[in-house]
């Protein structure tokens, strides 16, 4: 029993981390180009309810998604604008797109969804087969949903982009010297909008997990925290997307644990576990991780001397 209950949290703490993972891998490469983004949280939000939004007018949460990818890079682009061209402060602007997510995403909810029940078509988990059924290996690593693989494999592709290719060598260099890239004829202005426009875009796609693929619903402010555990997770592992990965999935695991805590210990007040993966975070923030040093122009716009 003990063992089922095991695999079953780790299972979960994979689809738990998911959302995590999509908002922290953006948040790295934009990072990496020098543009701190604080609001994927409010993302998050605009991109859960966009993908319930359209996936119950459509049908298909594919649609869904795309359309909270959509969404996530208008506010990438939004936020980008202002701390690249407008060189407005980037944690102010941040604190304005989490204000704005919250808003918008919930008078949205209210608007076109009436507050009422609906059934929202959500990604399902895959059968592999044979695989999904083998024990211990099957629930945790073959009956996931796809875009938890996607997750994974993008950790990896990102890992290999940043460290091995020009492309990755150019956003590196902007978030460390924009002085000298500029001087190789770099866009430095272009490159950090589209690095902000890409973490959108993936912080999008982790609100539309969590609604379409891990909880088939929308309710109001239910990122509840991720997207500041999404940054947790950038600085904990260094600015590296494999590091982010395994970073994720603890808090994911943790995550997932205390919501079997809770049923396990009914006599312990439950906001004790739920505080679990937050103090995770706190934790990993006061290790050596954490005090690595981030891109040398993060969070400082770029003015040409």
């Amino acid at each position: 029993m003990d063992q089922v209950v095991v695999v079953a949290a780790i299972a979960s703490g994979i689809r738990f981390a998911m959302p995590i993972l999509f908002a922290a891998l953006g948040e790295t490469v934009s990072e990496k180009a020098g543009v701190l983004n604080v609001g994927i949280e409010g993302i998050m939000l605009i991109g859960a309810f966009l993908a319930v939004l359209i996936s119950v007018q459509t049908g298909s949460p594919w649609v869904g998604l795309l359309a909270a990818i959509a969404g996530g890079i208008a506010l990438g682009l939004l936020h980008g604008w202002m701390v690249v061209v407008l060189k407005v402060d980037q944690i102010v602007s941040g604190i304005a797109l989490v204000v704005l997510g919250a808003g918008l995403s919930g008078f949205g909810y209210r608007l076109a969804l009436d507050g009422g029940a609906v059934r929202v078509p959500g990604f399902r988990q895959l059968d592999l087969g044979l695989l999904s059924h083998l024990p211990v290996v099957g629930p945790v690593l073959f009956s996931q949903h796809f875009l938890a693989y996607v997750g994974i494999a993008l950790a990896f592709a990102l890992g290999f982009m940043l460290r091995r290719t020009g492309l990755g060598l150019t956003i590196r260099a902007v978030g460390e010297t924009p002085e000298a890239a500029a001087a190789a004829g770099i866009e430095i202005d272009r490159v950090r909008l589209c690095c902000a426009a890409f973490g959108g875009s993936l912080a999008g796609i982790g609100g539309a997990f969590l609604s379409t693929a891990q909880l088939a619903g929308f309710v109001e402010n239910m990122v509840s925290g991720r997207g500041f555990i999404a940054l947790a997770c950038v600085v904990f592992s260094r600015w590296r997307p494999v590091g982010a990965l395994f970073a994720a999935l603890a808090f994911g695991i943790a995550d997932a644990a205390q919501v079997r805590m809770q049923a396990l210990y009914p006599d312990i007040p439950y906001q004790a576990f739920i505080i679990l993966p937050f103090v995770i975070a706190l934790l990993a923030m006061t290790m050596p991780g954490g005090a690595a040093r981030g891109p040398a122009q993060l969070g400082r716009p770029f003015r040409r001397g």
